[in-house]
């Protein structure tokens, strides 16, 4: 075999392999289960019409047995319901300036949880999700939808498919609480920078990088080989406690499942655990329906 032709080889598959990582979607198979389930990475923040560019993640999601969500609300007790039971706090008022106070209370004007209702790190999170819609313009205003697995999950619904949930609303909310350990003394500067950046419509170009990526062409390096960093604490334990969930559910189902892109990252992320349980995990293609 002469050099050549031993290069053209190596280079064909790496163009095959740069290729296959531009996508969000992947399929999972374990030999001798007789199984195929999709695994897709979501970014919450999306409106309903990605999907709707996109007919084969509709198609893969009604074909299923089973559709596999981060959590699937309990309607009889919601995680907003308890989170507007609480103590008014006005404490925020006491921890901003006045300009961020202002912006802070007209933007939430509309919010099904008042400012009022959420501790420092909930609000953190939320602001970065509103930055997300507003700022990086991540749906469109004909969009009906603007949280991405929420609308999986209604289409799953309306499709008769069963649906599970990976944990409750109340377990991310725990999540998000105790991994951002943040009280007004140490989250007065990160709530005001966002504010800042969601006022001013600051730093487009970095904090826009990953949601223009996934409107895009979805080339992520998913960094299969690099191993977890200690701050990336809550996705390793959320994703260690989701795994013999969702190794019951792929030996027994033919399932689709969505959960945040980032859990898809790195040596701890799902594709590389469930690799390492004998799961073959490859890359779909994926791109907009032709018009």
């Amino acid at each position: 075999m002469n050099s050549r032709f031993v290069l053209l080889v190596i280079l064909f598959f790496n163009i095959q392999y740069m290729y296959a990582q531009k996508t969000i979607l992947w399929k999972v198979e374990k030999e001798g289960t007789g199984k195929i389930s999709y695994l897709l990475g979501t970014m919450h923040q999306v409106g309903n019409s990605f999907i709707d560019e996109r007919s084969k993640i509709k198609e893969l999601l009604l074909q299923s047995k089973i559709a596999v969500f981060e959590s699937v609300e309990d309607k009889k007790t919601t995680i907003i319901d308890v989170m507007n039971k609480r103590t008014d706090d006005f404490s925020y008022r006491d921890n901003l300036d006045k300009k961020d106070v202002q912006f802070l209370e007209s933007a939430a004007s509309d919010w099904t949880v008042p400012v009022r209702k959420l501790s420092p790190a909930e609000l953190a999170v939320k602001l970065e999700q509103l930055y997300v819609l507003d700022v990086c313009e991540t749906a469109k205003q004909t969009d009906t939808w603007k949280h991405l697995d929420d609308y999986l999950l209604s289409l799953a619904k309306i499709g008769g498919i069963k649906t599970e949930g990976l944990e409750t609303n109340s377990d991310q909310f725990n999540a998000i609480n105790s991994e951002r350990d943040l009280n007004w003394k140490n989250a007065k500067e990160a709530v005001s920078a966002r504010i800042e950046n969601l006022r001013e419509k600051k730093n487009r170009n970095q904090l826009c990088r990953i949601s223009k990526t996934y409107l895009g062409d979805m080339n992520f390096d998913y960094q299969f080989g690099i191993k977890c960093a200690g701050n990336d604490a809550m996705v390793i334990n959320r994703n260690k406690t989701w795994l013999p969930k969702l190794g019951t559910i792929l030996e027994s189902d033919n399932a689709f499942i969505a959960v945040g892109l980032v859990h898809l990252f790195g040596d701890c992320g799902i594709i590389s655990e469930l690799r390492k349980q004998g799961y073959s995990v490859t890359p779909v293609p994926l791109s907009k329906d032709k018009a």
